[in-house]
């Protein structure tokens, strides 16, 4: 599992004290040979307690415009140095978690994309994180389930509801909605895989 904020999960994004403003994050990754070395610490990441992975933004350049200098990493959570506290919400459930970096070393294979450009996936990513709320792959589940039962299921006239143009006409138009949805999010994935320079 993957603590990412998009497509059902949370991206490890904020740092504490930046609030909105992403692009103040301090927590920093310095190169070291083929290894970044992760200092400083997330907060508000939901589910970091039960992910295997998680992708964080790093700065990884203090030079020039803040949003310049920013990376994308995926890091094991049972890296060496990764620490997880919980934030309880006033109703005693456990979503959100502080983590905390101290010298963990990620190698530079787990970067996502080209150093300093993370700033324009997690852009990208966060604009369309819509698609990920809306649980694409769910939703075609549910909508097939109904379909199932509406073969065999009769309404109060004893027509099959998959018989009725009104109600297959608004079924197919959640199909096609959904169909949409899922190529955004097709979008987005290879978006963010690619390097900057192949992006249209």
């Amino acid at each position: 599992e993957i603590a990412s904020c998009l497509v059902g999960s949370e991206m490890c994004i904020r740092d504490r004290g930046s609030g909105s403003d992403l692009a103040s994050l301090k927590t920093s990754a310095v190169r070291d040979g083929d290894d970044y070395i992760v200092n400083g610490q997330k907060i508000w990441t939901t589910n970091a307690h039960k992910a295997d992975w998680i992708f964080a933004l790093v700065r990884t350049q203090t030079e020039g415009k803040p949003q310049q200098g920013i990376s994308f990493l995926l890091i094991d959570m049972n890296t060496p140095g990764l620490e997880v506290k919980p934030i309880v919400s006033i109703d005693g459930m456990h979503h959100l978690n502080e983590v905390y970096f101290t010298d963990v070393r990620v190698p530079v294979s787990n970067r996502v994309g080209e150093e300093n450009s993370g700033w324009t996936y997690a852009k990208f990513l966060l604009g369309h994180e819509r698609t990920g709320i809306a649980g694409v792959a769910a939703s075609q589940r549910k909508v097939q389930a109904i379909k199932d039962v509406a073969a065999v299921e009769h309404d109060n006239n004893g027509q099959k509801l998959a018989d009725s143009h009104e109600f297959m006409s608004a079924l197919n138009e959640i199909e096609v909605r959904l169909s949409s949805l899922e190529a955004v999010e097709a979008v987005s994935y290879t978006h963010l895989t690619l390097p900057t320079s192949d992006l249209v």
